[in-house]
């Protein structure tokens, strides 16, 4: 897997204060994915005047609400391990066998960004369980995610198991158990999803709900010309739609949703 930390942090610095700036004043919030090197967060901490970073940090929220983000996925078969975790520490008996079928598709072997002495880089990195200090699980427990989900727009950068949002185009659901548990027990006002882009395509939904809590998402596959985009009122997300529009300039993009 090819990653090109120098281009990443480059359009980090150089191309997305300048996108989003033509938005302001309008609130816009972000959240790095998976495939994003984690050495570059503290640059996007230099932007806050025109863009908030929600990863693993609380905001307020129109309509008095909250948001707050999870950059974090469970291991997947790829290369990049910045984002990824193991998902349970502490594993509910009733999916004890579930949980170990899906960690025999974990690649532990992989590559972190670093920042040495030449710049950027990328070094080899390997999970180790017994060893290993962060879970999924255990990140959700701290208070920046359990404080007032009633009133808070969760974003989740994995989806939920077992649901609408997390089927792969080979048919196999690969969301994360934790956020299941978490979403279960606290039941959120709303939660957003990514990580899978084909999964609307494979499944033909977009909503899911565990008892009263929804989530969506936009899932945009890698091989559609048009960018999904979920346009909803946070006073009712359940009326949600799903539009589909062309990957043209952020400014048509900016007046197809916003109306000007």
């Amino acid at each position: 897997m090819a990653i090109s930390t120098k281009r990443q942090g480059d359009f980090i610095v150089a191309d997305l204060p300048q996108l989003l700036k033509p938005l302001r004043p309008t609130p816009v919030y972000l959240m790095p994915g998976n495939d994003d090197c984690d050495l570059y967060d503290t640059v996007l901490d230099e932007y806050a005047h025109i863009f908030t970073n929600i990863d693993q940090r609380r905001a307020p929220f129109p309509a008095g609400l909250e948001i707050v983000g999870y950059s974090n996925v469970p291991i997947t078969p790829f290369g990049l391990k910045d984002r990824e975790r193991f998902d349970l520490k502490e594993v509910p008996q009733e999916w004890i066998d579930a949980y170990d079928i899906m960690k025999k598709g974990y690649n532990l072997h992989g590559i972190k960004s670093t920042l040495g002495k030449n710049g950027p880089a990328l070094s080899n990195f390997s999970f180790n369980e017994d060893a290993a200090e962060e879970f999924i699980q255990t990140d959700l427990a701290y208070p920046a995610f359990t404080r007032n989900p009633q009133k808070t727009i969760y974003v989740f950068h994995t989806p939920t198991l077992a649901t609408a949002l997390d089927i792969t185009e080979f048919g196999l659901h690969i969301g994360s158990f934790a956020v299941k548990q978490f979403i279960e027990q606290h039941q959120p006002y709303l939660t957003l999803h990514g990580h899978i882009h084909e999964t609307v395509d494979m499944s033909g939904e977009y909503k899911h709900k565990i008892g009263n809590s929804l989530g969506m998402s936009a899932g945009n596959h890698n091989y559609d010309s048009k960018l999904a985009v979920l346009v909803f009122d946070t006073d009712d997300p359940s009326q949600a739609v799903r539009k589909k529009i062309p990957c043209t300039t952020l400014g048509k993009l900016r007046k197809r949703i916003l109306g000007f």
